[in-house]
């Protein structure tokens, strides 16, 4: 199966096209509205076209093989957007097989033309998307200058008021922190409060910092960076990727509204059917979305990966307790934090399995620190076993995610950084997740 795009000024004109060049298989998947031809590569004067995305069968003889020894998947599947990007599937080498069929001349017939027009006019022009009101944004480096410059007066106003507490005490110093060290640990201290740490909380890690170091190299900003990365190393817990175990594994994804659980939950499957060999079924509980449960048919279709929808607890057991394969993905709907009679009915759907079962709760890595801690207490109540962090893309600090991981005891198992399948997935590393959340504090 191979993917194309068609771009046309209506969805029905691209229908059309679609079904002339490339005949009654071609199977539209979505489409999107772009912008083309702007004044200056602008999106002055540019027109508005209807990009449909469409899969088009391979016309092949001969047998097909049991399997692939390399598979390469490329596409883009959004929350609100099925498929974005075309498949890419990369088969092995195939000796014996029969030559491939020559691809077809679109017929340009007038019965064709006729045929195609019908088809484009049965299909109803899709709704639009609603556009959102323009906004005017900050530029990151202008918001971070503003912040820091905020920062910096409340902390000067700070060092003032200690060095009036000191004065008279002959030593300059105030529990035995100078005004110099002040200074030197401040740029530390900015790092960690814009990851969200409390300002408590901040102080007591620059005080471990300060207290694991010795007073010779206190004026050696890279020492203490070394240390201090080294002590949020610590204090980050992961648990490594997923493994099939002697018994049927269950992964099920938990989570609020709109962090990406569908796509993760795709990403790992693709991971586990695809590269590493093992007999992988989807299940969805989510009843309220029907473009979620398209969009995990979609990616079931795709990787050649079972998919069952339930609607009770009892159905749910059956499919668990009958279904032979090695590794069961259950998808659930997302549940606002504030709403506990449905995060109470996923844990009785949760309490119902016995087998080597894992409860993962999925958290945007852009969610503010306050929302944050009440989705881990919420979800809690689940009792989940590992979070993934998705969306690091999107945000430039993740010590919000890292911080409550640590207070609840919960490793992190992956991180997801964009929407390709399964390419954006990476599992923790402590290293890599200090790295993104301070980068280098002394550039």
């Amino acid at each position: 199966m191979r993917y194309v795009k068609i771009k046309a000024k209506t969805y029905n004109e691209a229908m059309m096209k679609l079904k002339m060049e490339h005949g009654d298989d071609a199977i539209p998947i979505s489409h999107k509205y772009v912008k083309e031809g702007g004044l200056f590569n602008s999106k002055l004067l540019a027109r508005e076209l209807v990009e449909l995305t469409a899969a088009i069968p391979e016309r092949k003889s001969g047998a097909r093989p049991k399997a692939a020894s390399k598979s390469t998947i490329d596409f883009t599947v959004g929350d609100n957007d099925i498929l974005k990007k075309g498949v890419r599937m990369e088969a092995a080498p195939q000796p014996h097989a029969d030559p491939v069929e020559p691809p077809r001349a679109p017929d340009l017939s007038a019965a064709r033309f006729e045929k195609a027009l019908a088809v484009a006019r049965a299909v109803p022009e899709p709704p639009r998307p609603a556009i959102a009101a323009e906004t005017v944004e900050i530029d990151r480096t202008e918001l971070s200058s503003l912040r820091k410059l905020e920062k910096e007066f409340h902390e000067l106003k700070e060092s003032l008021d200690r060095m009036m507490e000191a004065k008279g005490e002959g030593s300059g110093k105030r529990g035995g922190i100078s005004c110099e060290e002040e200074t030197i640990m401040r740029p530390f201290m900015d790092v960690l409060e814009s990851n969200d740490y409390g300002r408590d909380e901040c102080r007591n890690i620059i005080e471990e910092v300060r207290n694991s170091v010795s007073r010779d190299d206190l004026n050696d900003r890279s020492k203490i960076e070394k240390t201090l990365r080294d002590l949020l190393k610590s204090r980050i817990v992961t648990s490594g990727p997923f493994k099939k175990g002697s018994r049927k594994k269950v992964l099920m994804f938990i989570g609020p509204t709109g962090v990406g659980k569908t796509t993760t939950m795709a990403k790992l499957g693709a991971i586990f059917a695809l590269r590493e060999g093992y007999r992988v079924s989807f299940i969805t509980i989510d009843n309220y979305r029907i473009a979620a449960t398209e969009q995990l048919k979609k990616y079931a279709e795709i990787m050649k990966i079972p998919v069952h929808v339930v609607n009770d607890q009892k159905a749910f057991r059956e499919i668990i307790d009958h279904e032979k394969a090695e590794i069961i993905m259950v998808d659930t709907s997302g549940r606002s934090h504030k709403n506990d009679l449905k995060i109470s009915e996923i844990k009785s759907y949760a309490d119902t399995i016995e087998y080597d079962f894992e409860k993962i709760l999925c958290v945007s890595a852009n969610t503010k620190k306050h929302d944050l801690a009440n989705v881990f207490k919420s979800f809690d109540k689940v009792n989940f076993t590992s979070v993934i962090v998705t969306k690091v893309d999107e945000t430039a600090f993740i010590g919000n995610v890292l911080d409550l991981a640590d207070k609840y005891k919960k490793p992190i198992a992956y991180y997801t950084s964009g929407q390709e399948v399964p390419n954006d997935i990476d599992v923790a590393d402590p290293e890599k997740l200090v790295n993104m959340m301070i980068g280098s504090i002394n550039q």
